[in-house]
């Protein structure tokens, strides 16, 4: 070996023997416990594959698959409703509550009993309006009111009301229908408004005098409800019914 070659080695021979005096060894748990960390990872990558995937959100995730590709496939246009849908698996998996449209339907009413009164009339009736005799209202009403001179057949007079002496109503019935003649006293001036949903309105004459035929539609039911508003020598006259247009017509003009 060469001088300088010698001098070298012992060089590098010192310099790591001072190296060495001056590492610090870190305690063998330390050691360890990394070692342990570094095998979990490689547990869970030897873990079968469908228990890796068995978790709540990989169950929902496969859900929201099965129906996106189901309602893509059979209706192209139901998209909008795969989002919601989509959005409505999600929300559930995601949360403990829900939220948006939500109807609840409770109940707890007994059955009645056979000494039970019967129910009241089933009218439209409003607080404090008092059924009564038709000679009755005569005398409570604070106005003449009429009478219709025309009815259809197998309609007639099933209850008469009077509140507080200005308003008297006449309610008939029949097996299928029924009608409601409402007269209300105002002698001084007037203002009032009406709403009706899914109607139409025409103006129509009520013995020279000018009125209102509504035809609102009951979208429950699909049938129609007239509605006849007029108003003669300080009376607002009101017909309802769920009789023909030419019937409740026929029954308003004949109200003299």
């Amino acid at each position: 070996m060469k001088p300088h070659d010698t001098n070298l080695e012992c060089l590098i021979r010192e310099t790591l023997k001072e190296d060495s005096e001056i590492i610090s060894i870190p305690p063998s748990e330390h050691t360890w416990e990394k070692i342990l960390s570094t095998q979990k990872p490689a547990e869970d990558i030897r873990k079968p594959f469908y228990r890796r995937l068995y978790t709540p959100k990989a169950v929902a995730c496969l859900i929201v698959i099965v129906l996106s590709v189901g309602l893509f496939m059979s209706n192209q246009p139901a998209i909008a409703i795969n989002n919601k849908i989509i959005k409505t698996v999600v929300d559930f998996f995601s949360s403990p509550e829900t939220s948006g449209v939500v109807s609840v339907s409770m109940s707890s009413n007994p059955s009645p009993t056979p000494d039970m009164p019967p129910p009241p009339p089933d009218w439209p009736l409003d607080t404090e309006e008092t059924v009564m005799t038709l000679d009755q209202a005569q005398i409570k009403a604070s106005f003449d009111f009429k009478m219709p001179s025309y009815l259809p057949k197998g309609i007639s007079l099933d209850i008469i009301t009077v509140l507080h002496g200005y308003r008297v109503r006449q309610y008939y019935r029949s097996d299928k229908n029924r009608l409601i003649i409402e007269q209300h006293h105002v002698p001084e001036g007037f203002a009032s408004s009406h709403t009706f949903n899914s109607s139409r309105v025409k103006k129509v004459k009520i013995n020279g005098i000018e009125g209102t035929l509504i035809i609102q539609n009951n979208p429950y039911t699909g049938q129609n409800q007239i509605h006849i508003l007029w108003c003669e020598d300080s009376i607002k006259f009101r017909i309802e019914t769920d009789l023909s247009k030419k019937a409740a017509l026929n029954i308003a003009r004949s109200i003299e």
